[in-house]
């Protein structure tokens, strides 16, 4: 397993990725609407979208004047996502289930734009990038937050070492280390933005999951699931045991995971 399998991934990870955004909104979508600093009838743009946690906050904040375009590869993330607009009343957002590669929208037609822990995922991050920022309107802005290097640590660590010795062959791929790297993320923003201000923040949020159980949720609700898709359900049953008694011998009950949030606002015209 070479290639990271982000439809599998997420298809599976759908119930538990939307239980890890309701119990730590303080981690993703609360610094993700800071700086998007949302107004009443912006237009946005979210891909890709998740269980749309972040997105339909937005909305209620933008109001009935607003409008928002949605996008997920996964068709469960979709779902969770209209149900969750559902319960809150939102109306004006427009899911679609899409590859993020092949996405299409209009240029220059969102006020904002964000992508959430995804851009890593594109085939052609630069490509990705420079067609998100053709998106934004003049006086708009880019809003991106990618993962830094402790993507929960330590227990991540542990899950992938047990993951690989105990199936044959299982090749780690880590799609998120392409943005790891804060010099090279800024001076790809600045070139895919032809020089525009890059607004770089760095942090290191400690995520409580409080029991072995929920350790290993956390795991399997992020793209760590990934790592699962070809194991047997008795290898998987024998790294979860392992896992959850690594977490109870060590009173491991907290994970560091690691974000750089970043803003470019447009020039307007």
């Amino acid at each position: 397993m070479a290639e990271f399998d982000s439809h599998g991934t997420f298809q599976k990870a759908a119930d538990e990725y939307a239980k890890i955004q309701d119990a730590f909104p303080d981690v993703i979508r609360d610094p993700l609407l800071a700086d998007m600093a949302v107004k009443e009838g912006d237009r946005i743009l979210d891909l890709p979208c998740g269980t749309g946690d972040s997105i339909v906050k937005a909305m209620e904040l933008a109001g009935p004047t607003g409008h928002a375009l949605a996008i997920d590869l996964s068709p469960s993330m979709i779902e969770e996502a209209k149900e969750k607009a559902e319960a809150a009343g939102v109306k004006n957002i427009q899911f679609v289930v899409e590859d993020m590669d092949k996405a299409q929208f209009d240029v220059a037609a969102y006020d904002i734009v964000v992508s959430a822990n995804g851009p890593f995922f594109a085939s052609d991050l630069k490509a990705f990038l420079a067609k998100m920022w053709d998106a934004v309107k003049p006086g708009g802005k880019l809003v991106l937050m990618t993962l830094g290097r402790n993507f929960l640590t330590p227990i991540s660590g542990v899950f992938l070492d047990l993951a690989q010795s105990k199936t044959e062959d299982l090749q780690i791929s880590i799609p998120w280390r392409i943005t790891e790297d804060i010099l090279f993320l800024r001076t790809l923003l600045e070139e895919v933005t032809h020089g525009q201000r890059v607004k770089l923040t760095h942090r290191d949020a400690v995520m409580d999951y409080k029991t072995a159980d929920g350790g290993w949720n956390l795991l399997m609700g992020t793209a760590f699931r990934n790592y699962t898709l070809e194991m047997s359900p008795e290898n998987q049953a024998e790294i979860e045991a392992e896992m959850k008694e690594w977490m109870q011998a060590n009173r491991q009950f907290t994970a560091t995971c690691s974000f750089n949030n970043i803003t470019v606002t447009k020039d307007a015209a």
